[in-house]
C-alpha cells in the first residue's frame, strides 16, 4: 500500500510542476501582452482609447503624454486641468523630455497658472539650451508675461542661432510696443551683421526715425555697399533728399578712385569714369530682353569711357537703360548737355534723354531721339523746375516703336552729361562733333 501511495505521488509531481510552469510562463508573457494591447488602444488615439492604452501599460511615459495632447489640443472640449495631470504623469515617468515641459507650460498658461509655466519652461530650455525652438517659445512667453530680462536672454540666443530669423524677432518686438533703442540694445546682438539686418526690417518697415538711429551705430569701417545703397535708396523713396546726400557724400568720400559730382555737372560720375555703383545718387543700370548695358573704355567722347548700349535686333523694348536721381532748387532753372553717338541704329525710335521730376507733376521733358549711324552729337534740354519738386530724375531711353518694322538693332554709345543751372539764354540744338 505504501508503494502505490508513493507511486501516485510521484506521479502527481511532474504534473504540479507543468502547472507551475505554465503559470510562470503566463506571468512572464502578461507583461508584454499588457504592452501589446496598450498600443492597440493607443492607435485609435480617442479618449476611450488613450486611457485604456495608459491602463494596459501605465509605464509607458508616450501614453500618458499623448492623453494629456488630446484634453490639450481637443477643439470641441479641451480640459487643460486634465492635460496638465496627464503631462505631469508622462514627466514622472521620463522627465527628460523638453518637448512635454513645453506643452505643460502650455497648458499652465491656458489655464492661468504663469508661475508654473514659468517653471516648466525654464525646464525645458535647461535640458535643450540650444534648441531654437524652445528659446522662441521662451522668448515669447517672457515678453507676453513682462519678464523683460529673462526674455531678452532668450531672443538674442535664438537670434544667434537662427540668424535668417531676425524679421520674425523684431516684428514681435514691435507688435509688443517695445522702444527701439531698447531692441537696438538688448535684442540685437552687437555686431555688423545684425545691426545690418536690423537695418535692413527698419527699412522694409518704412520706419525713417529708427534707421536713422540705428544707422548711427554702424561701424563706418564695416559698411557694406548694399547697406549704404540700400539706405540711401530709402531715404530718396521718402523724399529725405537731404539725409540722402549726407549719408551718400559720407560713404563714397570713402571708397577710393570714385568719380562724384564736379564743378563741370550736378550729376554724379556724369562721364562713367567709375563703375555704376546701381543705387543712391549713382547711376541704375537696368538691362532687357535683348538689350545689353556696358561701360565702353575704347568709344568715348570725354575723359576715358562712355555707356553703351547694344540692341540685338529681334525686340521693340521699351527700356531705361539707365537712370539716375538729382536733388534741384524749385524754381530754379537748367539745362541738360549730353553726347548721343549712335551706329547702325535701325529704327526711328532710337536713344534719347528724359528728365522728370521725382514724385512731382509737372516736369517732362525729352531730347530728340538719336538713331542710324554717324559721330557724336550734342543734345540739350532746358528746363524749370516746379514749385513742388526737389529732386529730378535723368533717364537714358529707347521707347517703344509703333511701326510694323520695329525690332532695333545696332549700339548707342552716350557720354558727358552735364546738368547745371542755367546762368544765360540757352537754346535746344544739335551739333554733331567729330569722333
Amino acid at each position: 500500500m505504501k508503494n502505490s501511495r508513493f507511486g501516485r505521488r510521484g506521479a502527481a509531481l511532474p504534473v504540479l510542476i507543468s502547472v507551475l510552469a505554465l503559470v510562470l510562463f503566463i506571468a512572464t508573457l502578461f507583461p508584454l501582452g499588457a504592452k501589446v494591447l496598450g498600443w492597440y488602444f493607443f492607435r485609435e488615439k480617442s479618449e476611450k482609447a488613450l486611457l485604456s492604452a495608459v491602463r494596459w501599460d501605465k509605464g509607458n511615459a508616450a501614453y500618458h503624454y499623448m492623453l494629456g495632447k488630446y484634453y490639450h489640443m481637443n477643439l470641441d472640449s479641451p480640459d487643460m486641468q486634465k492635460a496638465i495631470q496627464a503631462y505631469q504623469e508622462a514627466l514622472r515617468r521620463n522627465p527628460l523630455q523638453p518637448g512635454v515641459w513645453i506643452d505643460l507650460s502650455k497648458a499652465f498658461q491656458l489655464n492661468n497658472q504663469l508661475s508654473e509655466a514659468e517653471h516648466a519652461l525654464e525646464r525645458a530650455v535647461k535640458l535643450n539650451p540650444h534648441n531654437p525652438s524652445l528659446l522662441w517659445e521662451a522668448g515669447t512667453l517672457y515678453l507676453m508675461n513682462n519678464m523683460t530680462e529673462k526674455a531678452v536672454a532668450s531672443l538674442r540666443q535664438y537670434l544667434l542661432l537662427e540668424p535668417a530669423m531676425q524679421s520674425m524677432v523684431y516684428d514681435l518686438c514691435w507688435k509688443l510696443k517695445l522702444e527701439n533703442s531698447f531692441i537696438m540694445q538688448n535684442i540685437v546682438p552687437q555686431t555688423y551683421t545684425y545691426q545690418s539686418g536690423y537695418l535692413s526690417y527698419l527699412i522694409a518697415a518704412k520706419k525713417a526715425a529708427e534707421t536713422a538711429d540705428v544707422w548711427k551705430t554702424l561701424d563706418r569701417n564695416s559698411i557694406e555697399k548694399k547697406d549704404f545703397i540700400a539706405y540711401t535708396n530709402f531715404l530718396i523713396e521718402q523724399g529725405l533728399y537731404s539725409e540722402a546726400e549726407a549719408v551718400w557724400n559720407e560713404v563714397t568720400a570713402r571708397i577710393e578712385g570714385m568719380h562724384g559730382r564736379d564743378a563741370a555737372s550736378l550729376l554724379w560720375n556724369h562721364g562713367f569714369e567709375s563703375e555704376p555703383l546701381n543705387g543712391g545718387f549713382d547711376w541704375r543700370i537696368t538691362e532687357g530682353q535683348g538689350v545689353n548695358v556696358f561701360i565702353d573704355d575704347t568709344i568715348k567722347m570725354t575723359g576715358t569711357r562712355s555707356l553703351g548700349i547694344v540692341f540685338d535686333g529681334r525686340n521693340n523694348p521699351d527700356i531705361t537703360a539707365a537712370q539716375q536721381v538729382v536733388p534741384v532748387t524749385p524754381g530754379m532753372r537748367y539745362v541738360l548737355r549730353t553726347y548721343i553717338k549712335a551706329d547702325g541704329i535701325t529704327t526711328k525710335n532710337g536713344v534719347l534723354i528724359q528728365v522728370q521730376g521725382l514724385k512731382c507733376t509737372g516736369l517732362d521733358m525729352k531730347t530728340d531721339s538719336i538713331a542710324g549711324s554717324g559721330y557724336w552729337k550734342e543734345v540739350n534740354i532746358d528746363f524749370e523746375v516746379p514749385a513742388s519738386c526737389s529732386a529730378a530724375v535723368v533717364k537714358i531711353r529707347r521707347e517703344r516703336s509703333q511701326k510694323l518694322d520695329n525690332k532695333i538693332e545696332g549700339t548707342a554709345w552716350i557720354d558727358g552729361i552735364i546738368l547745371k543751372p542755367q546762368t544765360a539764354t540757352q537754346t535746344s540744338s544739335s551739333k554733331e562733333h567729330t569722333k
